[in-house]
């Protein structure tokens, strides 16, 4: 099950930096919903996402894979 959860948190982070911009016109909005899928895939250690709303200018979020990083932090033993 892990990999299928890395592999939906790869292409996330790859469509956050890609066309993200289109995705999510709404300020903060995706940093709204990756916090929500990391959370319903991580449960509270999914939370964290949220520190991708530290950056005012969604400049450099893209560019970070939060997501990502995420899953291979919850990888099972």
């Amino acid at each position: 099950m892990w990999p299928a959860k890395l592999a939906v948190c790869i292409l996330y982070d790859f469509f956050d930096l890609t066309i993200g911009r289109l995705l999510f016109p709404v300020p903060f909005a995706g940093e709204r919903v990756g916090c929500a899928l990391c959370a319903s895939l991580f449960g509270w250690g999914g939370v964290a996402y949220a520190l991708e709303a530290l950056d005012p200018t969604e400049q450099l979020d893209g560019f970070l894979p939060l997501a990502t990083i995420i899953a291979i932090a919850n990888k099972p033993e």
